[in-house]
């Protein structure tokens, strides 16, 4: 199958070449499968396959976009030149053919799960390990997705390039029923490749709702919070990541425009977007308009050095694509989006993170509601432990927290525990490699 749309991706270029005109064009053909959880069994099942190109042809510097299956590649480029007419001038370059990185990102095995029909028994292993735990434990909800595919990209200037990649995700949450309201925790895994213990992540998320069925005392007023992966992903997806972006950088709407050069974090840190991490969930050799992988750092012994860009923002303005043009498949168009955010610091042990009187935070509500302009946030943290001489002590109801993200980079410590977390909320996806962190500049409030 992936002859077939080599095959009709060289078609459509030809299409684009004979009108004189020029263009790219993006194709995918994906195979998934998933299986869900309720209220402790095994419930749906389900599965897909998907093939299209995407097309946009450059006529008169204004781009038109299309997209069809195989076999109406000249129906496709036609569309995509009717629909230039209606979108603005713009130079845009395209990438011509470069030598690639080698990037692990494609597992055989994971090929055999959905082939051999095995993500039901992996799903199961989930549930085993949360039900193990305690007899009142339910996994209420999660499940699995595994995906395999391969996505080609050429362009009338001579780029052509293929990549398979796969992808394996599972995620449980588990509840204790209680008079008034369950108490919940939630454990995910995520991976290019079959290296996941699917029973550990079901065991994890039981044992933190085992810990914390004994409530403790609230805190409140600024003490330091330790944030798990899992959290700080949400954080930092929702109220840094946009605001290195170089089209809300352009338009205003970052906390770091007019920044590049300048100290905004702990001369520990570094934050860099590495596509070229081998077996990273956002990684490949390029990305979906074929410029070339490479590591970006974003910020580096505390100073701001780069914003993203897809083709169209660098036009704009005026720089090179970072290589972050992204697709949410071959009927959209690329967007300038994160691939691979790898977050590290001086690496402490996690233990010796938790300080003296703190809280210990595994998952937050409101993320979203951060805002990249000022990097403020107030987010709603559950659960959350109480956190005495370094021990977690018991859970803390109704507890936000709240304070101003370029800020807290600047006292921000990293443990070196670092986790991949893969979050899908709304039309957000966040793709962030990140260890456990202590953040010392936040404010606790009940709610």
């Amino acid at each position: 199958m992936s002859d077939q749309i080599v095959e009709s991706v060289k078609t459509a270029i030809e299409e684009i070449d004979k009108r004189g005109l020029k263009g790219d064009v993006y194709a995918l053909k994906e195979k998934a499968i998933g299986h869900s959880i309720k209220k402790g069994e095994l419930s749906e099942s389900s599965g897909y396959d998907d093939i299209g190109l995407g097309i946009r042809v450059i006529k008169d510097d204004k781009i038109g976009f299309g997209y069809c299956v195989p076999g109406k590649e000249e129906k496709g480029v036609k569309h995509a030149i009717e629909l230039s007419d209606f979108s603005e001038r713009l130079d845009l370059e395209l990438p011509s053919e470069k030598d690639t990185p080698g990037v692990e990102v494609y597992d055989e095995k994971v090929r055999d799960v959905i082939e051999d029909s095995e993500g039901a028994e992996l799903t199961q292993k989930m549930i085993d390990g949360s039900s193990s735990v305690a007899d009142d434990i339910t996994p209420t909800r999660g499940g699995l997705n595994v995906s395999m595919g391969t996505r080609v990209i050429g362009n009338t200037e001579g780029l052509f390039l293929k990549e398979k990649g796969s992808s394996i995700f599972g995620s449980v949450t588990v509840s204790i029923p209680q008079e008034e309201t369950s108490l919940q925790a939630t454990e995910i895994g995520v991976d290019c490749k079959l290296d996941l213990d699917f029973e550990e992540i079901g065991g994890k998320a039981a044992n933190k709702v085992d810990s914390i069925r004994s409530s403790s005392e609230r805190l409140s007023g600024d003490h330091p919070v330790v944030i798990s992966p899992y959290a700080i992903t949400q954080l930092i997806g929702f109220g840094l990541i946009p605001a290195i972006n170089g089209e809300n950088v352009r338009k205003g709407k970052s906390v770091y425009q007019g920044k590049i050069g300048e100290k905004v974090a702990s001369e520990d840190l570094l934050m860099k977007d590495d596509p070229t991490v081998d077996w990273g969930v956002g990684s490949g050799a390029f990305d979906d308009e074929g410029v070339i992988s490479k590591d970006t750092p974003i910020i580096s012994d505390g100073i701001l050095k780069n914003f993203i860009y897809d083709l169209k923002e660098s036009a704009k303005d005026e720089k090179e694509s970072t290589g972050n043009g992204v697709r949410s498949g071959f009927k959209s168009l690329p967007e300038t989006t994160h691939r691979n955010i790898v977050l590290e610091g001086e690496g402490k042990d996690r233990d010796d993170l938790m300080p003296d009187k703190g809280i210990y935070v595994d998952n937050v509500l409101g993320a979203h509601t951060a805002n990249p302009v000022s990097g403020d946030f107030s987010v709603v943290t559950n659960p959350v432990w109480r956190v005495e001489d370094g021990e977690r002590k018991g859970r803390i109801d109704g507890l936000m927290i709240s304070g101003n993200l370029p800020e807290i980079l600047k006292s921000i410590e990293l443990a070196d525990d670092r986790k991949k977390c893969f979050l899908q909320i709304g039309s957000r996806r966040l793709i962030i490699e990140t260890p456990t962190v202590r953040l010392n500049d936040v404010t606790i409030s009940g709610k």
